[in-house]
């Protein structure tokens, strides 16, 4: 019987079931584990590139060390807002290759996919169409300080080219974790990582014949990093003897019922990391009322956070395709246990990270400034960062296991709850209180919190399981 695309569904066969899931440790380790090295990637990269701002001295211009970090992470935040949009799609299609793969279904995976491409390649354009006008009007309104609003907007300039690339490598990693091959993600972030590292040390400082750049030189390092991203990314999903045999088409009849279906699944992921990281860029516009110092603190403390959650993170990708793959093979008695096993190793590894920083926070920060101003204003926030983190790590496996069951509209409704909390927190802390960084790093308590409450509930009362068609 042809399906809501038109394409009449491949037979059950044996290639298709072994796209079903188990839920053993085993299981769990071998998806997470491409995954989080795929993302420790990443963080290397901004742990890489805050050491080189921490450590570079302007030679041209009249911008200060300081302006140059809280610049960076004032305008990273930004980018990473719309790199994380284009995350809610991929999320989306997550959930929605790995509920096909569940079934059995592996015609329409194939056709979600080319239409999932598309989609982000869309959803790039206008995210850079929009930015290119809203970026510097925000910065402008929201900065106090003329150096960190100028460094922000000219970074952030640069920075939107390197948006269509993640994007389409996004959808490419939805599709590889999916079809249980989530080691091939490592390719693709580690060409990655080591382009934006060359690219960053001769831009950065101006060596091999390039000029000094500066911080700019940092987002055209990440542009050309991301560009080395994508074109992995496709070539292992096209050339891979491993994933050559599924013949995924890169380009198809696209069918309007079909990218109504995907945008509908997704929208609410979209804005719910619209949302998120949006009101993260809110935050750190708070920490910037505090002061120049705990702004520039705030960018080495902001790549603390990606490292230490790196374990949480992976795990969360992997809950969201092995609960929507259950559901797909109706297992919903083994959805808990699931999330159970999966939130214990997340608090594990997450607690092996942490302890070391939590001990030595300022040996730590050292490596990564030096600058002791820096260093002495960030060790009591460090060790708050950690603490919540090891919250983190538990509350975002019940956050994405919700997102595995297909009821994304309620994430939204759960994120925009969480979301208004923190915020209200951090007006009253940093604005009405006077109140200072530690106390206003202690929102992301509010935050994970508010995300456990409401996922748990949601999990354990159950009704998600008479409603589970995509």
């Amino acid at each position: 019987m042809p399906n809501r695309s038109g394409n009449v569904p491949l037979p059950t066969m044996s290639n298709t079931s072994s796209l079903q899931v188990d839920y053993s440790v085993r299981k769990i380790i071998q998806l997470a584990l491409p995954v989080g090295i795929a993302i420790l990637i990443p963080q290397l990269i901004i742990l890489t590139n805050t050491y080189f701002l921490g450590n570079y001295h302007p030679t041209v211009g009249n911008v200060t060390h300081q302006a140059l970090l809280a610049a960076s992470g004032i305008a990273g935040i930004f980018y990473l807002t719309l790199v994380m949009i284009g995350f809610g799609l991929a999320s989306g299609l997550l959930m929605l290759f790995s509920r096909r793969a569940g079934e059995g279904n592996e015609a329409d995976m194939l056709n979600l996919f080319p239409h999932g491409l598309f989609l982000s390649v869309l959803l790039s354009f206008f995210l850079m169409a929009l930015s290119s006008f809203l970026a510097p009007i925000i910065f402008s309104k929201a900065l106090h300080d003329e150096q960190i609003r100028e460094a922000a907007i000219s970074f952030i300039r640069v920075r939107i080219w390197g948006l269509p690339f993640v994007l389409v490598a996004q959808v490419c990693n939805s599709f590889m974790l999916a079809t249980q091959h989530s080691a091939k993600i490592v390719a693709g972030t580690l060409a990655q990582t080591v382009l934006h590292m060359v690219f960053d040390y001769l831009f950065i400082f101006g060596y091999g014949g390039f000029p000094e750049m500066g911080l700019t030189g940092s987002a055209w390092a990440s542009v050309l990093a991301e560009l080395g991203y994508a074109i992995t990314a496709i070539g292992i999903i096209r050339f891979h003897p491993d994933l050559r045999r599924f013949n995924v088409m890169f380009t198809t009849r696209y069918n309007v019922n079909e990218l109504t279906m995907i945008l509908v699944k997704s929208s609410p992921l979209l804005v719910q990391y619209l949302l998120s990281i949006g009101a993260w860029e809110i935050f750190f516009f708070f920490v910037e009322h505090i002061g120049k110092a705990e702004s520039a603190v705030s960018q080495l403390l902001r790549s603390v956070f990606g490292v230490v959650g790196i374990g949480a993170w992976a795990l969360a990708s992997t809950c969201n395709s092995m609960v929507s793959n259950l559901i797909g093979q109706k297992e919903y008695h083994k959805v808990i246990p699931l999330i159970h096993r999966i939130s214990g190793i997340s608090f594990g590894l997450g607690f092996v990270l942490g302890m070391p920083l939590m001990l030595f926070p300022e040996f730590f920060l050292q490596q990564l400034t030096a600058d002791p101003t820096l260093v002495a204003l960030g060790i009591t926030s460090l060790r708050i960062i950690v603490l919540a983190t090891w919250m983190l790590s538990v509350s975002t496996i019940y956050f994405n296991a919700v997102v595995g069951t297909g009821n994304t509209r309620l994430n939204m409704f759960f994120e925009l709850t969480g979301i208004v909390l923190y915020l209200l927190y951090n007006w009253f802390v940093v604005e009405v209180g006077k109140a200072g960084l530690a106390w206003a790093w202690g929102s992301e308590f509010v935050y994970w919190l508010v995300l456990f409450t409401l996922s748990a509930t949601f999990l354990y009362v159950g009704k998600w399981k008479k409603n589970t068609t995509i």
